[in-house]
């Protein structure tokens, strides 16, 4: 998983940063970016929603490291980043409540 640890350093997140959103320890974060260990594919998603890049560059299947917010709009939009970047670091009780509440308000506008 050297893609791992090449993004990480290119986004400067130190891996205590890195294993405290993916909710493993840094000697994990280490065994992953040395090869002495992979991870499951809970982890590898949310490294890959930290690190703002897609499961697939992490696993080596593309070479695109591009944010997932210039995969789906080339246009940089600041308040969708800060969204992005915002999600990635909640847990998934948090995420869940994040799409509740999201849902919540563009039904309130339909209902205007």
């Amino acid at each position: 998983m050297n893609k791992i640890k090449e993004l990480r350093k290119k986004r400067k997140i130190t891996q205590v940063r890195l294993s405290i959103a993916a909710e493993v320890s840094q000697e994990t974060i280490s065994a992953y970016e040395s090869g002495k260990a992979e991870p499951k594919m809970e982890k590898l998603v949310r490294i890959a929603d930290f690190l703002n890049t897609t499961t697939d560059y992490l696993l080596g299947r593309i070479n695109d490291d591009s944010p997932l917010s210039d995969l789906v709009n080339k246009v940089a939009d600041e308040q969708l980043n800060e969204l992005l970047n915002n999600y990635a670091r909640l847990n998934k009780l948090q995420r869940r409540d994040l799409i509740w509440y999201s849902s919540a308000i563009e039904n309130k506008d339909l209902n205007k």
